[in-house]
């Protein structure tokens, strides 16, 4: 049994570096061959492969950035939702203990808390709900 196991590592090893070297060699011809065609590096496919995989980390590091803000931005606003919440019942409480009115919010007052009121919806439009799978690298 211990052979056989012996055969099969050494047959991966074997195929790894075959792999190895077909890639070493592929990337050597294709450079060649975009040199004797007078093509830019650019255009070489292994040079186009390496910026893929660079853009591709680029992609799914900024995803995970993506979704680690809009959590930020969740938990700020739901901070300040919750804050908002409290002065205005202190501020109620404030009106019925004291018998002192205070004044109705002014327009851009209300706007803002509708503003801040609509905010919650709003954040979880603005960020496609694959955002989480594209991070993961599942695009």
């Amino acid at each position: 049994m211990e052979t056989t196991v012996d055969k099969l590592e050494a047959m991966f090893l074997k195929s790894e570096a075959d792999l190895e070297y077909i890639e070493k060699r592929l990337r050597l011809d294709f450079i060649n061959s975009t040199a004797e065609s007078g093509s830019p590096a650019e255009e070489n496919p292994a040079v186009m492969l390496e910026n893929l995989t660079a853009i591709k980390a680029k992609h799914a590091e900024l995803c995970s950035q993506v979704k680690e803000i809009t959590a930020a931005q969740k938990e700020s606003m739901d901070s300040i939702r919750n804050n908002l919440g409290s002065v205005m019942k202190l501020i109620q409480h404030l009106q019925q203990t004291t018998d002192v009115e205070v004044q109705p919010l002014t327009e851009s007052e209300q706007q803002s808390a509708d503003l801040l009121a609509s905010a919650d919806s709003q954040t979880t439009k603005e960020v496609p709900p694959d955002a989480a799978a594209l991070a993961n690298g599942s695009h």
